[in-house]
């Protein structure tokens, strides 16, 4: 769904979890609180067309006026080579990235956490948010081993691919955020 309006038509699929679903509500409602468009199961808009990789949620801004005014100042130049000038011109889009979500309910493998984290690590911002379970003794045991491992496999990938701006955080830590950020925080607007 592109530039989502209405956060609460974010289809159940039966693919994931209600938690998930939910999850991606949440992040939805918290991007345009915070004067984002939202785009909800999308590639990000790059010169990647239909190759790009598909997100559970992305948070995106308005171009700046000057972002378009230069790149067509660049490209206007006549002795452009042709295949750089298409380039310029696949980067006048409409809208930046600003944020990407992967949103884990569920447990994974190792290598399904690594291709979470490789598939945000060369976005500007990207979040894996994972299910932690409640304050529940069985259900934290249970699901805050989810959190530590792919804390685990973002250190493991930074060793090996370098630095990125991929952070991993839990359920709760939105609905806080949401929390704040409802209660008027003004200071949190981008």
């Amino acid at each position: 769904m592109r530039d989502v309006k209405n956060c609460e038509e974010i289809p159940y699929t039966g693919n994931e979890s209600r938690e998930a679903t939910e999850m991606k509500r949440k992040l939805c409602g918290l991007g345009r609180a915070l004067g984002y468009e939202v785009d909800v199961e999308e590639p990000p808009e790059s010169e990647l067309g239909d190759l790009g990789i598909r997100h559970d949620v992305l948070w995106c801004s308005q171009v700046p006026e000057w972002y378009t005014t230069l790149l067509g100042t660049a490209a206007a130049r006549p002795d452009l080579d042709p295949e750089y000038r298409r380039l310029l011109e696949s980067k006048r889009g409409r809208r930046w990235l600003y944020v990407a979500f992967e949103v884990e309910a569920r447990d994974q493998t190792t290598k399904g956490m690594k291709g979470d984290i490789s598939n945000l690590s060369k976005l500007p911002m990207g979040f894996v948010v994972v299910r932690r379970g409640s304050e529940k003794e069985d259900d934290v045991r249970k699901y805050e081993p989810i959190r530590n491992r792919f804390e685990k496999a973002l250190s493991e990938f930074r060793k090996l691919h370098g630095p990125n701006n991929v952070v991993i955080l839990s359920f709760s830590d939105i609905e806080q955020l949401l929390k704040i950020v409802n209660a008027g925080a003004k200071h949190l607007q981008a």
